[in-house]
């Protein structure tokens, strides 16, 4: 269920993007040059499936910035572009458990976000 929400809430936003002429990447660090970069470190000891980088100010996670087919290995690292701001982030493993979860994390220039056990 929780996937169908995702692929329904996927389609609207590459709907509206594409209204607005914006890129098919919606956003999710796909080649954009923001100028603002989140490094996410896995050192979880899980493979990532799952990030969810969402601004503050949203009351709901939104779409899997990696995608249906991405994932994240242990010692690995993924960078995303982001715009300068304040995230709330959070990482989960491919059996939906969450692995880290942080609020408020201002993000300008590059930071890294490192996941731990």
């Amino acid at each position: 269920m929780r996937k169908l929400v995702l692929f329904i809430a996927l389609g609207a936003l590459l709907a509206a993007t594409l209204a607005c002429g914006g890129d098919s990447n919606g956003g999710n660090g796909g080649g954009s040059t923001t100028g603002s970069q989140l490094v996410m470190i896995n050192n979880s000891g899980s493979t990532v499936c799952y990030v969810y980088i969402s601004p503050t100010t949203d009351t709901t996670w939104g779409d899997d910035w990696l995608g249906m087919t991405e994932t994240v290995s242990n010692g690995s690292r993924r960078t995303f572009d982001v715009d300068p701001g304040s995230y709330d982030l959070r990482a989960e493993d491919c059996s939906d458990n969450v692995l880290a979860e942080e609020y408020g994390v201002d993000i300008s220039g590059t930071v890294e976000w490192t996941i731990n056990p």
